[in-house]
């Protein structure tokens, strides 16, 4: 998905990066995940920063199936 991305300023291997955050926040649902991530891409063109961060993801509404698996998830998560 970070391959198709078209913004100036974003630095490729952010999302990979954020891979267990992305997982946790979209309770592992690769729909969720794909709207989070368009949905990111879109405000980055629209507010003119180019560039998607962990940030600008966690501003995306979910879905409710996702937004309940990833509360689950987040409460017994443990972060490196």
């Amino acid at each position: 998905m970070e391959n198709t991305l078209r913004l100036h300023d974003h630095r490729p291997g952010t999302l990979t990066g954020l891979d267990r955050f992305l997982h946790d926040h979209t309770g592992g649902m690769i729909g969720s995940l794909s709207h989070a991530i368009r949905g990111a891409a879109v405000d980055a063109i629209l507010t003119g920063t180019e560039k998607i961060a962990k940030k600008s993801l966690q501003t995306i509404p979910l879905d409710h199936t996702a937004h309940t698996t990833a509360s689950l998830a987040t409460k017994t998560a443990t972060y490196r």
